[in-house]
């Protein structure tokens, strides 16, 4: 099921490029900081687009990263703690 929602979103998401892709066959011209290049809107809509799903997915890994190493860090801290009381528990018994 995941499968077949993740190839439709995918479709989708194409579909929508190309609408976006015929709708805007203007020449915009973007200037850097040493050149100048004419390029059409659509190329510079996916261009950004891209840019900012890279960059969000690069955030997103790091912010996850960071928080399965914490959560790995507090399990490892708990596991002695577990462990004492089982002990202490088996003890009673």
């Amino acid at each position: 099921m995941f499968r077949v929602l993740k190839i439709v979103l995918i479709a989708l998401c194409l579909f929508i490029a190309f609408v976006l892709g015929s709708q805007n066959p203007q020449l915009v011209q973007i200037n850097y900081l040493i050149a100048s290049n004419t390029l059409p809107l659509a190329v510079v809509i996916s261009i950004c687009f891209i840019l900012g799903v890279a960059i969000g997915c690069f955030i997103s890994f790091t912010l996850f990263s960071q928080l399965k190493w914490q959560n790995y860090r507090l399990k490892k801290k708990l596991a002695p703690e577990k462990n004492n009381k089982k002990l202490v528990a088996n003890k009673d018994i």
